[in-house]
């Protein structure tokens, strides 16, 4: 698996990039900080007597560091427009940093577990330098490298990452299947390069994925009605009341046949991402007698059955769909380009129980204490149990068959449980118990919740593209969810994590004979008459939910 593969190389800050006379501004700028610290540190321990001689060191001292970064700063112009070299003897070990394989990787044919130098993570401190780096690209071991992109996470902590422009040269058909920066022409900065990191997730390489299987359909849409709050995009004026909103219900979701997948997971492939959910449509399409031709995004139809239609992608997992001229384009040069399809988060076959965190509990403005500790009673029956009830502290330690990533004393303990009574062992369990008490403190709380996927009610899907029906009907009501892993007509809380605001949709779970013919997965599905959606903020490609039952509904 991806997880556990893994590729190193070397990130390093944009000072690596200086020349020799800003290197030596660098220096004498670094030794006027240290001074400055150690003057603060003085200050603070001296008497008054003493005071007042510091003060005028200070003063002296943040002037000069004023100056020295005048002198930088003009530096920095003085070389601007010109090709960077990379200081070699920036690359230390303590530079290394280890990243998941993923398809840029795969296609670099970068060895697992080996230091690479094609690729380059550069952390912005100076945006005059970062600039050249990104318009001129720099140069190291007489090979020139560029600026290939930056992912929503790396925007965040100002980092980019650089590519050998040799490798990109031959490459960047098969990254970018097909187009060319030209070609893609004015599109929004933050979305192209958030769109062009897809290829460097950690992800697992998608083997059997036939694109000649694949198309890609408009999404759902459709308008529900509820209780909202309206916020007057004017007056920021806010009016609740009833009103139509338009959902797009499978933002972010696709589904596929049960012999591509049995278990829902994440899709990469250039310009393309989401989830993909198992759904028998094929059987849908028989049993209901509709007609098996759809159309495409760009207006060509298909038959489902007679071209052996697996995947079912949808219009918003297409990022760059506007930039082909059809669906056949698309797939030419993802044939022709050997680009690669990959997955990630595949969905688990075993779902331990989650905890609740701070952000949930402290939105509960109204919760009583009598409810706080009926909340808190399984963690505190854990962490009273822990060391005395062995079933209780193998389920405390997550050992079971479900853990496949089980640590070395996992594993011991398993094979051999007396060896609880290890001195070793005992201390680390009186560890371990320690940062249980400390995690509860934090609102880590024990509840019957699970982690999973959420998913549109996908039989509504099919009624809108087989049935040709704009407002379907699907198998679930307002106010109801189905999720396998929870019995018939309790109330389940539907948190996201994280959370945004006081997110706490309840929720009546419906499992019966229709949802466990049609919703294949474990995942929770939610109904096309409720704004659960607009409550969570969430699309069907990031976000999972929690779940929790507790006996007086407290959440």
């Amino acid at each position: 698996m991806a997880l556990s593969s893994q590729v190193h190389m070397y990130t390093i800050d944009t000072s690596a990039f200086y020349t020799p006379q800003e290197q030596a501004i660098d220096r004498r700028l670094f030794k006027r900080r240290l001074w400055k610290k150690k003057l603060e540190d003085l200050f603070d321990k001296c008497d008054v007597d003493k005071k007042a001689k510091i003060s005028k060191s200070k003063t002296k001292n943040n002037a000069g560091i004023k100056k020295l970064k005048e002198d930088l700063k003009n530096e920095f112009i003085k070389n601007k427009g010109g090709v960077r070299d990379l200081n070699p003897f920036k690359l230390r070990d303590n530079k290394i940093v280890s990243v998941f394989e993923s398809a840029l990787t795969r296609t670099f044919k970068l060895s697992a577990n080996t230091l690479t130098k094609d690729i380059f993570i550069i952390q912005t401190f100076y945006f005059s330098v970062i600039e050249d780096l990104i318009k001129n690209g720099f140069t190291y071991n007489r090979e020139k490298y560029v600026c290939f992109t930056a992912s929503a996470g790396q925007i965040r902590t100002k980092k980019t990452v650089f590519l050998k422009e040799s490798l990109l040269q031959l490459h960047s058909k098969t990254l970018m299947c097909g187009l060319t920066e030209d070609g893609i022409g004015e599109i929004n900065i933050n979305k192209y390069l958030a769109y062009l990191a897809l290829c460097n997730s950690a992800t697992d390489k998608w083997n059997s994925f036939n694109i000649e299987k694949a198309i890609v359909v408009d999404d759902m849409e459709t308008e529900v009605e509820g209780l909202v709050d309206f916020i007057d995009e004017k007056t920021y004026k806010i009016e609740r009341k009833k009103m139509n909103v338009n959902i797009p219900h499978t933002d972010g979701c696709g589904m596929m046949l049960p012999s591509v997948s049995r278990r829902s997971f994440m899709v990469r492939l250039p310009w393309m991402k989401g989830l993909l959910v198992t759904f028998p449509f094929d059987k849908f399409i028989k049993e209901k007698g509709c007609s098996s031709k759809i159309k495409d995004i760009y207006g060509k139809e298909y038959d489902i059955i007679e071209d052996n239609i697996e995947i079912i992608f949808t219009k918003s997992q297409f990022k760059l769909w506007d930039k082909y001229s059809s669906w056949d384009e698309y797939k030419e040069y993802f044939v022709k380009y050997e680009c690669e399809a990959s997955y990630c988060n595949k969905e688990e076959t075993y779902f331990k129980d989650a905890t609740l965190n701070y952000q949930v509990l402290q939105s509960l403005t109204d919760v009583t204490d009598e409810e706080l500790t009926q909340l808190a009673s399984r963690t505190n029956e854990t962490i009273t149990k822990f060391g005395r009830v062995r079933g209780e502290l193998f389920r405390a330690l997550d050992i079971h068959k479900g853990n496949t990533k089980k640590d070395n004393l996992q594993r011991a303990l398993e094979l051999y449980p007396n060896l609880i009574q290890d001195k070793h062992t005992r201390y680390s369990l009186r560890m371990i118990k320690k940062y249980m008490v400390k995690d509860a403190l934090a609102g880590k709380l024990k509840v019957r919740g699970k982690y999973t996927f959420v998913s549109p009610d996908l039989y509504a899907f099919c009624e809108f593209l087989f049935q040709g029906n704009n407002n379907p009907q699907g198998l679930l009501k307002n106010g109801e969810v189905s999720c396998k892993l929870y019995s018939d007509s309790i109330k389940v809380d539907c948190l996201r994590n994280p959370s945004l605001y006081r997110e706490h949709p309840v929720r009546m779970n419906v499992v019966n004979s229709n949802t466990r013919k049609w919703f294949c997965t474990n995942a929770i599905y939610t109904s096309v008459d409720d704004l659960i959606s607009k409550i969570l903020q969430f699309d069907k490609l990031y976000v999972e939910l929690k779940l929790g039952y507790p006996e007086k509904g407290v959440i």
